[in-house]
């Protein structure tokens, strides 16, 4: 299960211009970093859910969390 701890830490691992970027975002949508963070994983994880869908299933190596 995903805490809000585990999304801090991940936040923590960001680059500073991905930190501001993700502030930015949930100041203006008035939800918490940790939101963002979650969404932007998880749409890391439906990207290679449909990814498996093709006629070829093929999953992209991930490294440093982002594709």
């Amino acid at each position: 299960m995903v805490s809000r701890d585990s999304l801090k830490r991940v936040f923590a691992q960001m680059s500073p211009e991905a930190q501001e970027n993700a502030r930015q975002e949930a100041k203006s949508r008035r939800i918490g970093v940790e939101d963002v963070v979650l969404e932007a994983c998880l749409d890391d994880v439906q990207g290679q859910l449909y990814a498996l869908r093709r006629r070829r299933p093929e999953l992209r190596v991930v490294e440093g969390g982002r594709a």
